[in-house]
């Protein structure tokens, strides 16, 4: 090639690396304008079929379960419902499966090796003359999420309404409630392989106050207890959280008060842990349902850091039971300003511990 053809390619070249530059520039900012953007607030799930407050909620694989509680009517739920989670965390249509043999609300909830929990709770006539129990029954979860039979198993130490449950390997940790005083005791039972139930076990290690209708969590192998019921005739929320470390044997170590503490304190409100932070969302404050959801950061020792607020649910309500998956949480049920809900509000966790979604995560 000669030098004046040479001179002529030169600008042929330049012409076509201008091209590809500009393709991949355009690219990328079709990429820019693509890719989601987190967005605090809370997004509207797949509806439960039949509406109830004061229930319990399990997951186990990819499926939600809601079990128990008290419908519009004030009766009791014996029916169960089971949803799939979707990949990009939707659910998918709910399906009712195996009814409990006895309906009870203010009821707790556990999923492990397999089978599906249903703990304490009461029954009865409501008010005055509701019962609260010690009984638990199970169900086996079938591969396709639906339940076996319920069956009874070991029953709790004490009658146990408004308590609230957490499990740790293959331990399930019943805390707190109602059997005619405001209980400190801590219970827990070994879930087998089998999915047999071990007596429960209560822990030598009282909290330091009375939990009725409170909340509980677990980050780790650190327990919290959160706010609750008080007996008093002008504050009848506690605000406090207290923490217990779980040993290897399943011991709870002492409880100890927390120096932070929630910025409102409430009763009947849901409770959970995503990774290093603590929240606490809905409930009441003995003048009105909640829609406020608080978190805090947890160090490695398990202490507590200072509440924040972050994005509120779209509806206040209390009587709530809540679930986590992955970095997600679902709020379930539970009643607002006017009627008891089947609805689910859903969000996931950004870095810094609020609570939203991305633009396109449904779509």
């Amino acid at each position: 090639m000669n030098r004046q053809s040479q001179n002529h390619l030169w600008p042929l070249l330049f012409v076509v690396l201008l091209a590809i530059i500009a393709i991949f520039s355009l690219k990328a900012k079709q990429d820019e304008i693509d890719k989601p953007i987190f967005v605090l607030g809370w997004q509207e799930a797949a509806p439960f079929i039949e509406p109830r407050r004061a229930l319990a909620a399990a997951t186990f694989n990819n499926y939600i379960y809601v079990l128990g509680g008290i419908d519009a009517t004030n009766n009791y739920v014996r029916s169960v419902e089971y949803t799939k989670i979707n990949a990009n965390g939707s659910l998918n249509k709910w399906h009712k499966t195996s009814k409990l043999n006895e309906g009870r609300f203010y009821l707790a909830a556990a999923a492990i090796n397999g089978y599906l929990f249903a703990i304490g709770g009461a029954i009865g006539a409501l008010g005055e003359n509701n019962i609260p129990v010690a009984t638990v029954e199970k169900a086996k979860i079938n591969p396709d999420g639906s339940l076996g039979p319920w069956t009874l198993t070991e029953e709790l130490t004490t009658p146990r309404r408004g308590l609230t449950a957490n499990q740790y390997d293959n331990r399930i940790y019943a805390l707190g409630g109602y059997n005619g005083i405001f209980l400190h005791s801590v219970e827990h039972a070994t879930v087998n392989d089998d999915g047999t139930l071990n007596k429960w076990q209560l822990s030598p290690q009282q909290s330091k106050i009375d939990r009725y209708i409170h909340s509980s969590a677990i980050a780790g192998n650190h327990l919290y207890l959160l706010a609750g019921h008080m007996k008093n005739d002008r504050t009848v929320s506690h605000g406090d959280v207290e923490v217990s470390r779980i040993a290897d044997n399943g011991e709870l170590s002492e409880w100890q008060v927390e120096s932070t503490a929630p910025l409102t304190p409430r009763f009947i409100a849901s409770a959970f842990s995503l990774g290093n932070y603590l929240y606490i969302l809905a409930g009441h404050d003995g003048a009105k349902r909640l829609n406020s959801v608080e978190f805090a950061p947890i160090n490695q020792n398990g202490d507590v850091g200072q509440w924040q607020l972050t994005a509120p649910l779209n509806s206040s309500r209390s009587g709530t039971a809540v679930i986590t998956h992955n970095n997600r949480v679902y709020v379930l049920g539970g009643i607002n300003q006017n009627k008891v809900l089947n609805s689910v509000e859903t969000a996931i966790q950004s870095k810094d511990g609020n609570l939203g979604d991305f633009s396109k995560t449904f779509q």
